[in-house]
């Protein structure tokens, strides 16, 4: 940015032009009252010509009319005059050689040094005028005033003084009133240059101030009114910006701050409404090219063998891709590095970055489409099903550390909606899952009683061997489709509870001796540590049988034989909880199967339903409680349940 378009160098510049113009305007008030007080020193050196000039004419009239009588009194009157007037000769001669030399002695001007003044053609021409009309005088003067016998004629120079004073006279006028007309020209010219500065001084200052209002004040009253409204909530206000200076930047970059605010909280509000995975993806590939470099954006969710990634949806240039759903490879790659670490992973030039890296197949993918520069914004936590938010550019390089700092900002809010969005899309799957599964069961169990008692009558019959053993094992098939649709069943339905106050403590202890053959099968044995007296809590009690036999049941088939499992009552004053653990030592549940633990119809079992556990959580939140698991070599594997005491 050129430095001649910063308001601090267009201000200080304005503000050096104003400090320059009231500066000529002093130096040219300076520079008049020297040649004002120039011109007064000549007005007064020519009022003292003209002085001396009078005190000499004064002098022969005086002498002239009192002429002496006797020679005594001539005598006196020769020291008086005659000294009187060779005194006004000599004055007369320095004034009028003053003049011709331009150049005046201190004593005649009141001044510490020489008084130069440079004469224009006309005082010269007036000054020549009165040198040649005083050498005419002073000629006649002193032929006049010559001396013989007696001494000088007094009288007779007198007299000369009284006849032809009258040319020298004029000669000191005119050149009194040329220099005074030269005064008074002057300070009609200094008048209208005084004028003509104070108007351009007014002019420049007006200009400022105009340019400094257009430039300045009303780009920053905009400015304000835009800060007020984005206060009061008017998101999304963009406030007109003009020019190239520090206001303009500012305004552009509170249109930008106003367009993101805009931005994340339409991003809010399509997370309190959004259901759906590509309405969402719309959204951002619609609202998101303001804010930041987008040619594609897609969506990938890690497939359920969890070493391949799907590409679900994709949008370039805000249109949505009509592409089939493509598997890409997720182990070693920067997918998976994006997953594992749960931030934001930048790559700015992926065709260089996937080159001769086979393991690479999406980078590959988004290179071989022409796309570059690209940022994956991960969602684990905030989804059932782990994915990848990614957006993409044709150039490498793209993403300046603002944008990445933007995404960092507003990642967690991204991949929160994203992780909304596919919560409630797989929760309106498995709720339509559920619905069929709950049809299916009832239409099921009619026929499977029919068969039932069918096998039931055969059992009372004279079978041969053979087919007595198919008998018994579709008997035990036919049981365990039964459980199964009653677990489907009770998993789909919603869960009423009958809260009554329950002693955990009481109905723990009558439960473990009720069942004690879950462990006795298996030559193990219970131990309980229970470090808690108040132990009432609001339950149903056939539910929270249920999930004891079920966790039971889990803690004994996962335990060795002859091993102790440990049941563990405690109370957590902290969050007024009351905490159940169920520990065995069986060997640790690796971390992939134990995140899925809980989800319906996934088992470890060759016999299971995959749906216990998922019953057992749904009844402990029922209960406004929750359930943990953790497992690991030291301490086996440990169950969690926590049921708020009233």
């Amino acid at each position: 940015m050129s430095l001649l378009k910063t308001l601090k160098f267009q201000i200080a510049f304005a503000l050096l032009l104003i400090v320059a113009l009231f500066s000529g305007a002093f130096t040219v008030s300076l520079m008049a009252l020297n040649e004002q007080r120039n011109y007064n020193t000549l007005l007064n050196i020519t009022a003292r010509l003209q002085n001396t000039n009078q005190s000499l004419v004064s002098l022969g009239m005086n002498y002239a009319m009192n002429a002496p009588q006797d020679n005594a009194s001539y005598q006196r009157d020769l020291r008086l005059y005659y000294q009187e007037i060779r005194n006004r000769i000599q004055r007369f001669d320095e004034i009028t050689n003053s003049f011709m030399s331009e150049n005046f002695a201190p004593s005649l001007t009141d001044r510490s040094t020489s008084f130069t003044p440079r004469l224009n053609p006309a005082v010269h021409s007036a000054v020549g005028a009165v040198e040649e009309a005083w050498a005419e005088f002073k000629g006649g003067l002193n032929q006049a005033l010559g001396m013989d016998d007696r001494g000088p004629r007094l009288d007779e120079a007198a007299n000369y003084i009284t006849v032809y004073h009258q040319p020298l006279s004029e000669s000191i006028d005119a050149l009194r009133s040329q220099i005074q007309r030269l005064v008074d020209e002057r300070l009609d010219q200094v008048h209208q240059l005084h004028w003509a500065t104070l108007l351009t001084v007014i002019a420049v200052t007006l200009g400022i101030l105009g340019w400094f209002f257009l430039t300045v004040l009303r780009p920053l009253s905009r400015a304000v009114i835009g800060f007020r409204r984005v206060a009061q909530g008017d998101f999304g206000l963009q406030v007109p910006s003009s020019g190239d200076n520090e206001l303009s930047w500012l305004t552009n970059s509170f249109n930008q701050l106003s367009s993101r605010l805009h931005a994340i909280f339409k991003l809010i509000d399509q997370i309190q409404q959004g259901s759906d995975l590509d309405d969402t993806l719309c959204f951002v590939a619609e609202q998101f090219p303001p804010l930041l470099p987008l040619d594609w954006v897609g969506v990938l969710f890690v497939a359920g063998n969890s070493s391949t990634i799907v590409l679900e949806r994709s949008y370039r240039e805000g249109v949505p891709e009509i592409t089939p759903r493509r598997h890409f490879q997720l182990d070693g790659t920067l997918l998976q590095e994006a997953l594992t670490a749960d931030e934001p992973l930048h790559i700015p030039d992926m065709k260089r970055t996937a080159e001769n890296n086979p393991k690479y197949q999406f980078l590959n993918h988004m290179a071989d489409n022409g796309l570059r520069d690209a940022i994956f914004l991960p969602f684990t936590g905030q989804s059932p099903i782990p994915g990848v938010l990614a957006f993409a550019t044709r150039e490498p390089d793209s993403y300046s550390p603002e944008h990445l700092e933007l995404l960092t900002n507003i990642a967690k809010l991204v991949t929160h909606s994203f992780g909304r969005t596919v919560k409630l899309a797989e929760h309106t799957r498995l709720a339509a899952i559920g619905g069929f599964a709950s049809g299916i069961a009832h239409e099921i169990r009619s026929p499977l009683s029919t068969i039932d008692m069918a096998l039931d009558y055969l059992q009372k019959t004279d079978l041969p061997l053979p087919a007595e053993k198919r008998r018994a094992l579709a008997s035990r098939e036919a049981g365990r489709m039964a459980r199964l649709l009653e677990e489907i069943l009770l998993y789909a339905k919603p869960l009423n509870l009958n809260l009554q106050t329950i002693d955990l403590r009481d109905f723990l202890n009558r439960f473990i001796e009720a069942h004690s053959d879950i462990v006795e099968k298996r030559h193990q044995r219970i131990e309980t540590d229970i470090t808690v007296n108040a132990t009432s809590i609001m339950g149903d009690p056939d539910r929270l049988t249920q999930v004891l036999f079920n966790l039971a049941n889990n803690a004994s088939e996962a335990a060795p034989e002859q091993s102790i499992i440990r049941w563990r009552l405690h109370e957590d004053r902290t969050s007024h909880t009351i905490r159940l653990e169920i520990q065995n030592d069986g060997a640790p549940i690796p971390e992939a199967v134990k995140e899925r633990l809980f989800d319906p119809f996934f088992t470890t079992k060759a016999n299971g339903t995959g749906l216990g556990l998922g019953i057992v959580k749904r009844i402990v939140e029922a209960h406004g409680g929750e359930i943990q698991l953790t497992s690991d070599s030291s301490q086996g594997t440990l169950v969690s349940v926590k049921i708020p005491s009233p």
